[in-house]
């Protein structure tokens, strides 16, 4: 983040946070704990098609922030 921009931050209050998105093939999940769980779940039974629907994954905005 540029100098400038900090300053502005800093003058007006301003936060910023960080928030983790976890990968896990083409699913993304906000919780570690979610990631986890599906990978462990698909990979002992390969020949289980453990896809999801958007309800039981960890709803991401499209800013990658977790809105749970």
């Amino acid at each position: 983040m540029k100098n400038d921009n900090l300053a502005k931050m800093k003058k007006y209050g301003i936060t910023c946070e960080q928030v983790n998105i976890y990968h896990y093939k083409q699913y993304q999940y906000g919780e570690l704990e979610d990631a986890i769980n599906y990978a462990r779940a698909d990979q002992s039974n390969p020949d289980v098609n453990f896809a999801l629907n958007g309800e039981e994954r960890t709803p991401l905005s499209q800013s990658g922030k977790d809105e749970s």
